[in-house]
C-alpha cells in the first residue's frame, strides 16, 4: 500500500517487511528497521493520506530495549515531537534496530468506510469460507454503506453497498439497499427451506455489483455471493455452513450439489441463475413460477454441478410458463369475471349507502314538516281563533322534534361513516384475494387502477355531504320559521 511505504521511507532506510493486514475496523503494517533516516516533510505528506474520519498508531519498538515512541497524530508539533525523540535516539547510538508498526482504526462517519487494499480486503473477506465472508460483510454494512477506495476510479453499487474513489463528494448518496427486500425474504422462506435463513438475511441483489467492479478478486468474490444465494432463493431446501452451499432442487430429477469459493470465474453462471431468480420472484404465483423453474433447471444442470448450467435454461422456463398460462387461461378469465362482477356489486353497494342516507334524510324532514302542517291546520279549523299558532307547550314539542331530527342527521352520518369503511375493507380484501393467481400488473389493468372504486368512494362522500348541508339547512329554516312566528304571536 502507498500510504504504508511512504510512511516507513519517511522514516528508514533499511527495511524488512514482515505483516500486512487489513480488516472492516482496523489496517495494520509491520516492518523491521535497521537504520533510521528521518524527512519530516514526507513524513507529514504520507500521513495527511490518512482519511480523517480514521484514527491510527505509528510507534517503534526499540530491539535493546522496552521503550516505544509513538506518533498518534499529524499535526506539526506531534510530527515535530516524534522526530525529534527518534532523532534523539540516533544521536545517543549508531545503530538503531527495532520493529515499526502502523495501525489504523477505522472510523464511520456519515456510514462511511475506508478501505487502504482492495487486495487486503478481499483476502479478509474470503478467509473462513463462504459463510464467514457473508458474515463480515453483514458486520459491515450494519456500520457502513458507503466503502470509499483511492484504488478505484469510479462508482459501483449493490444492494450492500455503494463503492466510490475517494474525495468524492460531490452528491449525497441514500442507502442502497432494495425497497421489497423484506418482503422477498418472506416469500423465499414460504417457499423454499433455508436452515440458516435466521443468520443470513441476504437476497441476490446485495452482491449484485453494478457496473462490474475494477477490482477482479472482489468481483468475483461478489458474483460467487450472488451464486451462492440465488441458488438459495430457487433451490428446496439449502443449508450453509462455515465453508461451503449444499443445496437441493426437486425437479424432474433430484440435483444436489455444493458451491465454495475457489479458483472458477462465475460471472456467467451468476447472471444465468440471478436471471431466473428475478423471473420467479417478480409478479405472479411464486410458488407457480419456482415449481417450472425447478423443473427445467434439474435437467439443464449437468450431473450435481451447480455452475455446469447448460445455455438456454431461461429460454425454456419462460417458454414452459406461457404453455402453464394457456393451460389456466379458463381460470384467468374465470378471475377476470369475479373482478368485474365485483366492480359492479362495488358500485351498486355505493348507490345503496346514498339511498340509505336520502332514506333517512326524507323521513327525518318529513316528520319535521308534517308536525308544523298539523300544527297549522288545527290551529285554522280551531274555533278559538285568538290563540297563538305555537304556543309554549307547542313549541317545546317542536325542539324536541328538531332535536331527534338532529340526533337522527348524526346518527345516520355515524352509520354512512362505518358503512364506507367497511367498503373500502371489502374492496381492499377481495383485491389481495387473488395474488397468487394475477400479477400485479393484470390485477390493476382490470381493476382500471382503482379508478370505478375511487369514483364510487368520492360519490358517496360528496352525496354525504350535500345530504348533511341540506338536511341542516331545512332544520335551520323550520326552527326559524318557527320561532319568528312564535315571536311575533300570531
Amino acid at each position: 500500500m502507498m500510504i504504508f511505504k511512504s510512511i516507513i521511507e519517511s522514516l528508514a532506510r533499511s527495511i524488512v517487511h514482515l505483516h500486512t493486514e487489513e480488516t472492516n475496523t482496523t489496517v495494520i503494517e509491520k516492518f523491521r528497521v535497521g537504520e533510521l533516516g528521518i524527512n519530516r516533510e514526507a513524513l507529514a505528506r504520507s500521513l495527511s493520506c490518512i482519511y480523517l474520519r480514521d484514527s491510527f498508531v505509528v510507534s517503534l519498538a526499540y530491539s535493546d530495549s522496552d521503550q516505544v515512541d509513538s506518533l498518534v497524530r499529524h499535526d506539526n508539533a506531534s510530527i515535530e515531537a516524534f522526530c525529534d525523540r527518534l532523532k534523539l535516539q540516533i544521536d545517543e547510538e549508531s545503530t538503531i534496530t527495532g520493529i515499526l508498526t502502523i495501525t489504523i482504526t477505522k472510523g464511520f462517519a456519515g456510514r462511511t468506510c475506508s478501505i487502504y487494499s482492495l487486495d487486503l480486503i478481499e483476502q479478509y473477506w474470503r478467509t473462513g469460507g463462504v459463510a464467514q465472508s457473508a458474515t463480515k460483510l453483514r458486520a459491515l454494512s450494519e456500520r457502513s454503506y458507503i466503502i470509499e477506495s483511492s484504488e478505484i476510479s469510479s462508482t459501483f453499487s449493490s444492494g450492500l453497498f455503494v463503492f466510490r474513489p475517494s474525495g468524492q463528494t460531490l452528491f449525497n448518496i441514500t442507502n442502497p439497499e432494495t425497497a421489497n427486500k423484506e418482503k422477498l425474504l418472506v416469500a423465499r422462506d414460504k417457499c423454499c427451506l433455508f436452515y440458516e435463513s435466521k443468520n443470513y438475511q441476504f437476497i441476490p441483489q446485495d452482491f449484485n455489483l453494478s457496473p462490474a467492479f475494477e477490482h477482479l478478486g472482489i468481483r468475483e468474490l461478489f458474483n460467487t455471493l450472488k451464486l451462492i444465494f440465488s441458488i438459495i432463493f430457487l433451490a428446496d431446501v439449502s443449508s450453509l455452513d462455515s465453508k461451503i452451499l449444499t443445496a437441493t432442487i426437486k425437479g424432474y430429477r433430484h440435483v444436489t450439489g455444493t458451491i465454495q469459493f475457489d479458483s472458477f470465474k462465475d460471472g456467467d453462471v451468476a447472471t444465468a441463475y440471478y436471471e431466473i431468480y428475478l423471473w420467479a420472484y417478480t409478479d405472479g404465483s411464486v410458488t407457480d413460477k419456482l415449481g417450472i423453474a425447478r423443473n427445467l433447471l434439474s435437467i439443464h444442470i449437468d450431473g450435481n454441478d451447480f455452475r455446469a448450467l447448460r445455455d438456454g435454461g431461461m429460454p425454456a422456463i419462460i417458454s414452459n410458463y406461457s404453455i402453464y398460462l394457456k393451460d389456466n387461461v379458463k381460470q384467468y378469465i374465470d378471475i377476470k369475471n369475479k373482478l368485474s362482477d365485483q366492480i359492479q356489486k362495488q358500485s351498486e353497494k355505493a348507490s345503496e349507502m346514498v339511498k340509505s342516507i336520502g332514506t333517512y334524510l326524507r323521513t327525518s324532514i318529513f316528520s319535521v314538516y308534517s308536525f308544523v302542517i298539523t300544527t297549522f291546520i288545527i290551529r285554522s279549523m280551531s274555533k278559538a281563533s285568538t290563540d297563538v299558532v305555537f304556543s309554549d307547550g307547542i313549541y317545546v314539542i317542536f325542539i324536541m322534534f328538531i332535536t331527534l331530527s338532529i340526533g337522527t342527521l348524526i346518527y345516520a352520518y355515524k352509520e354512512a361513516e362505518a358503512e364506507l369503511n367497511r367498503f373500502e375493507s371489502i374492496y381492499d380484501a377481495f383485491k389481495s384475494r387473488f395474488d397468487d393467481l394475477l400479477s400485479k400488473s393484470d390485477r390493476e389493468r382490470i381493476l382500471q387502477n382503482d379508478q370505478e372504486y375511487k369514483r364510487d368512494v368520492e360519490y358517496v362522500k360528496n352525496s354525504r355531504k350535500r345530504a348533511v348541508c341540506l338536511w341542516l339547512a331545512c332544520l335551520l329554516l323550520v326552527f326559524l320559521f318557527v320561532t319568528v312566528i312564535k315571536l311575533l304571536k300570531y
